[in-house]
């Protein structure tokens, strides 16, 4: 086997691993994508006349935004 063969022979397979990959990562992602979004046809904001939604969505960004302001002070008070 030449060393251009060889060459050959390993490009092809990289090609392989790297198309599985895509493959599995494709079906893993798109499949937890379509869950998480499953009931939300179009996507977007909340309908405003469910206080449920609405609620909901103000407690989970204040709890965000609470969450990246104690993780900053954490992480300056532990290595600055």
């Amino acid at each position: 086997m030449t060393r251009i063969d060889r060459d050959e022979a390993r490009k092809r397979e990289a090609e392989e691993s790297l198309a599985r990959v895509r493959r599995d990562s494709e079906s893993l992602f798109e499949g937890s994508v379509r869950a998480g979004t499953r009931g939300k046809a179009e996507g977007g904001a909340p309908p405003q006349d469910d206080p449920i939604e609405v609620l909901g969505t103000k407690i989970g960004r204040t709890a965000g935004i609470l969450f990246a302001i104690g993780l900053v002070i954490y992480l300056v008070w532990t290595y600055l």
